[in-house]
């Protein structure tokens, strides 16, 4: 889980517990109120607005949340080869990352990092690699797009008729040896 996502759902936790609390002990509410309001000579809130209004705020968030829920599409481990009585037989994800990295790795790329996306109407792939002849690799590029594109389409042939979308990224690679350690070894 991401650190925006946790984040998010503490405070989303502490809401909740927060409206909870003044929902079963409205008499801490009452405290709380009197309290603020010894210190800092102000008139008390009206503690039934509060309660209202952070239920109100409470049901669109959970509301909200449960859209986001409901649209974004689940992402799937595996593309489904057969299923019958005796099981269950499909293709990882990872051997579909490793099928492209394979592929590519004969374009004199290096460094491939395979990012793919396995939803139930779309199959992206999202591709970057470092190549040390950056030029020559990005005038192939059209041509290692549709050759990977239906080497892809070769693979899931009958089993997967989703749209596919690919993504080539190449970066240079750095050559510079200046930053490396150099090494002795003693035989």
């Amino acid at each position: 889980m991401k650190k925006w996502q946790k984040f998010f759902l503490g405070l989303l936790c502490l809401i909740y517990i927060f409206v909870l609390s003044m929902t079963i002990w409205p008499q801490s509410i009452t405290a709380i109120n009197d309290f603020v309001a010894n210190i800092a000579g102000n008139s008390p809130i009206n503690q039934h607005a509060l309660l209202n209004v952070s239920q109100l705020v409470l049901l669109v968030l959970t509301i909200l949340i449960l859209l986001v829920i409901i649209f974004i599409p689940a992402q799937k481990n595996g593309i489904l080869l057969e299923k019958n009585k005796q099981g269950v037989l499909s293709l990882s994800n990872d051997g579909v990352t490793s099928f492209v990295n394979t592929i590519l790795s004969g374009y004199g790329l290096s460094n491939i990092r395979v990012a793919f996306k396995n939803t139930k109407h779309v199959n992206q792939f999202d591709i970057t690699a470092d190549s040390v002849y950056q030029r020559h690799v990005i005038k192939q590029l059209p041509q290692i797009k549709q050759t990977l594109t239906s080497d892809i389409q070769e693979l899931l042939s009958g089993i997967d008729e989703k749209k596919l979308k690919l993504s080539i990224k190449v970066d240079q690679k750095s050559t510079g040896s200046s930053r490396k350690k150099r090494s002795t070894r003693v035989v």
